[in-house]
């Protein structure tokens, strides 16, 4: 189930860092849906209750998270504007992300529920083989140095980019060496996924038991990992924030209109999906 939570968390972190957050609200439950099919072979029965089900979860998060996802944005939106932008406020909107993040896979709980009390023991087995060839090939990209290395290095690039417009020398130097003292944990979070796995098989023999277990999972999801992933994650959560800082500090006028023309931007289209019934 570990995979199955990322695909939520992994979409959802995607509407913040997407050119339009309106459209990818809008395909989210398909994405989804498409992403949990990949692993249990699900039946167009099961994908349209799954995608259903996830349409409720996310009416029910423009309620919960919109509104203090707008607030923050206009608020960073107006010290932006007044060069009022320091640590502490660059640190609060960076933490508030974070604990969203964290608690994304709440608001599925019901729906994750109802999904695996529909698979039968073929999907189960169909998961299992799914989970243990896609975290080979994983590993086997971490293993590729120089690939993964650049493709690590490629996405700081794009979400950077994506708000700011060009860096300058400077932050491209900040973010390399980033890079190369706080990389991110990845061939933990590749065993962590094993780790949570084994305990899902451990503890799920009945389906009253895997119910139990896929529901206290998704409502606390650090309570099931691997201690060395937690630790070294929340290291890479606190160097990732001072790089965060250290950019959105050193912004020059063109970044700084480029930051707002986004936020603006970005503001807009989450007041559209809240309004949209």
């Amino acid at each position: 189930m570990q995979k199955i939570l990322l695909m939520i968390v992994v979409s959802f972190s995607c509407l913040t860092a997407c050119s339009r957050l309106d459209i990818a609200y809008n395909w989210a439950d398909t994405f989804i849906a498409s992403k949990v099919d990949d692993y249990f072979d699900i039946s167009s029965k099961q994908s349209k209750a799954l995608k259903k089900s996830l349409q409720q979860d996310f009416e029910k998060m423009k309620t919960a998270v919109l509104p203090d996802w707008i607030n923050n944005a206009k608020e960073l939106e107006q010290d932006i504007a007044q060069n009022k932008l320091n640590e502490n406020k660059i640190s609060s909107v960076f933490s508030l992300v974070m604990r969203n993040v964290e608690h994304f896979t709440s608001y599925f709980t019901d729906t994750a529920v109802n999904f695996i009390s529909s698979t039968d023991p073929q999907q189960l087995a169909y998961f299992s083989k799914a989970f243990h060839e896609k975290n080979e090939e994983d590993l086997k990209k971490f293993r590729d140095t120089k690939r993964y290395q650049r493709e690590y290095k490629e996405k700081y690039y794009k979400y950077f980019n994506m708000f700011l417009g060009s860096l300058t020398d400077s932050q491209k130097l900040l973010i390399e060496k980033h890079i190369q003292n706080s990389p991110f944990p990845l061939e933990l979070k590749i065993k962590n996924k094993e780790w949570v796995f084994q305990k899902f098989t451990k503890e799920c023999k009945t389906p009253e038991s895997m119910k139990a277990f896929v529901r206290d999972f998704y409502a606390h999801p650090e309570s099931y990992n691997d201690p060395a992933y937690q630790a070294a994650f929340k290291n890479y959560q606190k160097d990732l924030q001072g790089l965060v800082v250290k950019i959105l500090l050193s912004l020059n006028s063109e970044q700084k209109k480029e930051l707002l023309q986004n936020l603006q931007e970005k503001v807009a289209q989450l007041e559209k999906i809240r309004r949209r019934s």
